[in-house]
């Protein structure tokens, strides 16, 4: 599946019009959406799972004009409670917790 640049641009724009920060404990640590891959890194560790889109290139080899890398970082599960981190470019744009899903 192939993203275009308007399509990136407008999951971009939904992501981060995303009323509120939210912020995430990772032991003694917290994290912020807007943090950078390294410091989200740094204070939780290695995600247990992760997915990466990125950016589309165009005939050139270069990316698309507007387009983004997307990641997708799972942590968990703690208490039941998976945290799912999605960044854009680097950057943390949205924190999620979802129910771990039982037998």
């Amino acid at each position: 599946m192939s993203r275009t640049p308007a399509t990136a641009l407008c999951l971009l724009a939904l992501l981060v019009s995303t009323p509120g920060m939210a912020s995430m404990r990772c032991g003694s640590g917290l994290i912020n959406e807007g943090q950078s891959r390294q410091e989200v890194l740094a204070t939780c560790g290695a995600p247990v799972g992760r997915q990466v889109s990125p950016a589309v290139l165009g005939p050139n080899g270069y990316p698309q004009p507007g387009a983004v890398n997307v990641e997708r970082w799972v942590y968990g599960p703690t208490n039941g409670m998976f945290r799912i981190l999605h960044f854009i470019d680097g950057r943390l744009v949205r924190i999620e917790s979802q129910r771990e899903r039982g037998p």
